[in-house]
C-alpha cells in the first residue's frame, strides 16, 4: 500500500512539474506579428482608416509581399494584377485586407511548427471557422468576424508551441466528445486550449472581443445570440459538422437550430461554404 501511494505521488509531482513548465513556456511565447496586431486595432469606420492600413503595410514589406501574392491568387479571379497596397485596399476593401493580413500573420506561426496531422487539422478548422463566421457576419452586419473565427482556436497552437509534440500526439487521438479532449488538456497540461488562448491574448494585447471568442467558444450560447462570440460558436460547430473538426470526435456539438435568416441564405448552403473554405485553404496554404 505505501508503495502505491509513493508511485501516485511521484506521478502527481511529475504532472505538476509538467503543468508549471507549460505555463512558463506560454509566458515566453514570441510576440504576435506586430503589423497584424496593429491591423486588428484599426477601426474601419475611422476617417483615417485607409491611410492607417497603408502605413501599417508600408512598415512591413514581408507581410505586404505575401498579401499581394494572396490577393492575386485564383480565389479572387481578378482580370488585372494588384500591385500596390492602395490598390488592394480600394479593390478588396479594408475588412477583407485585414482578414488576409491576419491570416498570413497567423500562418507564420503554423509554418514554424512541425506539420503533424493534428496541426493541419487545427489550421483547416481555423480557416473553415473564419470563412463561415464571415458569411454569418454579412447576414447580421457584424464586422471582423473572419478574424474572430480565425483566431478562436489560437490556444491550441499556443499549447503545441509550449508543450511540444506530446500535445499533438495526445490531442491527435479520437475522443467521444470535444469536452473529453478539453478534460485531457487540463489533466495533462494544466489548462484547456481556451484558457491558454486567454493567457496568450493578454500577453499579446489582443482586442477584448477576440479574447472573448477564444475563451468561450465551447460554452453554450448565452445572452444576445448576435454577439460576435455567440456567432463564432455557431461557426465553430458548423466547421466541425462540415468536415473540418478541431479534434476527431464521435459526437460533434450541434450548431443549434440555425435562424431562418441563416438557413435560407444560399451562401450558407453546405456546398457553397465548402467551396469557399477549399479556395481559402488553397490560396493561403
Amino acid at each position: 500500500m505505501p508503495e502505491i501511494s509513493m508511485t501516485t505521488t511521484g506521478s502527481e509531482d511529475m504532472l505538476a512539474s509538467q503543468h508549471a513548465a507549460v505555463y512558463v513556456a506560454l509566458s515566453k511565447l514570441a510576440p504576435f506579428h506586430p503589423t497584424a496586431l496593429r491591423l486588428m486595432n484599426i477601426s474601419v469606420e475611422s476617417e483615417s482608416a485607409m491611410e492607417d492600413f497603408e502605413a501599417a503595410f508600408k512598415s512591413d514589406p514581408a507581410l505586404t509581399a505575401d498579401l499581394l501574392l494572396v490577393a492575386n491568387s485564383t480565389e479572387f479571379g481578378l482580370r488585372s494584377r494588384i500591385d500596390t497596397i492602395r490598390h488592394a485596399l480600394s479593390f478588396l476593401g479594408l475588412e477583407r485586407v485585414r482578414s488576409l493580413g491576419c491570416t498570413i500573420a497567423f500562418s507564420f506561426y503554423v509554418r514554424n511548427v512541425p506539420r503533424t496531422p493534428y496541426m493541419r487539422t487545427v489550421w483547416s478548422h481555423s480557416l473553415a471557422t473564419a470563412v463561415i463566421a464571415e458569411e454569418i457576419g454579412k447576414v447580421y452586419e457584424v464586422p471582423a468576424l473572419y478574424t474572430s473565427g480565425l483566431v478562436h482556436d489560437l490556444g491550441r497552437l499556443a499549447l503545441f508551441l509550449s508543450a511540444g509534440p506530446e500535445y499533438a500526439t495526445k490531442l491527435g487521438d479520437e475522443f467521444e466528445t470535444t469536452a473529453d479532449s478539453c478534460a485531457l488538456e487540463t489533466e495533462q497540461f494544466g489548462l484547456t486550449h481556451a484558457e491558454a488562448g486567454g493567457l496568450v491574448c493578454d500577453k499579446w494585447r489582443f482586442p477584448v472581443s477576440l479574447r472573448t471568442c477564444m475563451t468561450t467558444h465551447h460554452e453554450p450560447i448565452s445572452g444576445n445570440p448576435k454577439e460576435p462570440h455567440n456567432l463564432v460558436k455557431i461557426a465553430c460547430a458548423m466547421a466541425d459538422i462540415l468536415g473540418y473538426p478541431e479534434v476527431r470526435v464521435r459526437q460533434h456539438a450541434e450548431a443549434g437550430n440555425l435562424p431562418e435568416s441563416l438557413r435560407l441564405r444560399p451562401e450558407m448552403a453546405t456546398e457553397a461554404l465548402q467551396y469557399r473554405i477549399q479556395k481559402q485553404l488553397s490560396s493561403v496554404g
